[in-house]
């Protein structure tokens, strides 16, 4: 029998990728499933959709959230985080989870421009850096469709944002914290990542 030759590295490489290894799922136990395992939480897309804004809207998340996006973190990134921890907690399943990637990017931009915060809607540096799962890969190409979109429309496209999450946004009241901004010295000149409007993103999708 002709022995097999193995490259060592890939199956060392492969073995420290931390994905998850063929026929894994079946020596867990099945009274014990992992919350994604089971049914999800939400069915309904407008429903999980409220939540998730309702989520956001909390003063400590929003805080964390607008904190990040001022910080440089782009939003496609905090979006695809803030689906992908509801999945792996059972909100959702996969494909109510690329529904709400859309929505909520443009979610992200609203509140961050009610606080007066620049944001960034994605990472340039890292178009090719390959995706570590066909979900975050899936919810990389909803993202730049919706850059795209914006791009082309110069505003939030009519109907990719309900209208009582519009509302909700508008009649949310900016946390104090952010509402005192430090003094940014004259000697420091940086350009800002989106340019100012004097109407909101959301009202001229509308």
């Amino acid at each position: 029998m002709i022995e097999e030759q193995y490259n060592q590295e890939a199956v060392d490489a492969f073995a420290q990728a931390g994905r998850p290894i063929p026929g894994q799922s079946l020596t867990a136990n099945p009274d014990e499933p992992r919350p994604f395992e089971g049914p999800p939480d939400f069915t309904n897309f407008k429903e999980a959709l409220d939540y998730t804004v309702g989520e956001l809207l909390e003063e400590e998340a929003y805080m964390n959230i607008v904190g990040a996006i001022g910080d440089g973190v782009p939003i496609t990134d905090l979006v695809m985080q803030i689906t992908y921890v509801g999945f792996r907690e059972g909100k959702w399943n996969p494909d109510l989870m690329m529904m709400l990637v859309e929505p909520l990017i443009y979610t992200l931009m609203a509140l961050a421009e009610k606080a007066d915060i620049e944001y960034r809607i994605d990472d340039e540096d890292e178009d090719d850096e390959p995706a570590e799962s066909i979900l975050e890969e899936k919810a990389k190409n909803i993202a730049e469709v919706a850059k795209a979109k914006l791009e082309k429309a110069g505003s939030i496209p009519a109907g990719a944002v309900p209208t009582n999450i519009i509302q909700k946004i508008e009649a949310a009241e900016v946390p104090q914290g952010l509402l005192t901004k430090p003094a940014q010295s004259e000697e420091v000149t940086t350009e800002p990542i989106i340019e100012d409007s004097q109407e909101s993103l959301l009202n001229r999708g509308q």
